[in-house]
């Protein structure tokens, strides 16, 4: 097992943390999102994402990063107010290959859950994961998800995929795994 570290993410962390999702979402999401997005644009866009978020960043909105001594391994996005009915909301929640299997992927998601619970202990948390990534739809119903919606993507780079809303009811259970 690798051993790594949680820490909250800081706006010198962009670029790494922009490289991770942009080839996590090359690898991930092929065949799913646009090829030509995919072959190029993807790490400009995933840049400035990461810059603008972590330079002004949303009252609601905490990154928590996984790193070893190789570098950030591992990062999840969590917002507390996007949906409240739902929950704290995962928007995104990335580990690199490298390390898949080794639980970073569980220590970030049951990070956000504390945090979720931390705010607001009644809160559940939820996600949005396409259909056709069977990986990550794999790995959330192995910890404790359910599929509560389905829904077709409107997104210009996936249009027509369908989408599922994972959920925990209860963060603070989550936090406990």
């Amino acid at each position: 097992m690798s051993a790594f570290a949680l820490r909250t993410a800081t706006a010198a962390d962009a670029e790494a943390i922009a490289a991770l999702h942009a080839a996590n979402w090359r690898s991930a999401y092929a065949g799913i999102l646009d090829p030509a997005y995919l072959a190029g644009p993807v790490i400009e866009d995933r840049r400035a994402v990461w810059q603008e978020r972590l330079a002004c960043p949303a009252p609601d909105m905490e990154v928590v990063i996984a790193e070893n001594d190789q570098g950030i391994v591992g990062f999840a996005s969590l917002f507390h107010e996007r949906e409240p009915a739902w929950g704290g909301f995962v928007d995104n929640l990335h580990t690199a290959a490298a390390v898949r299997g080794q639980g970073a992927g569980k220590a970030l998601l049951v990070e956000a859950a504390r945090r979720t619970a931390a705010h607001d202990p009644e809160k559940g948390l939820y996600l949005w994961v396409f259909e056709r990534n069977e990986s990550a739809v794999g790995f959330y119903l192995a910890q404790g998800a359910t599929i509560a919606e389905r829904l077709t993507s409107d997104w210009d780079k996936a249009p027509d995929e369908i989408r599922f809303r994972m959920h925990w009811p209860s963060a603070e259970d989550l936090a406990r795994r």
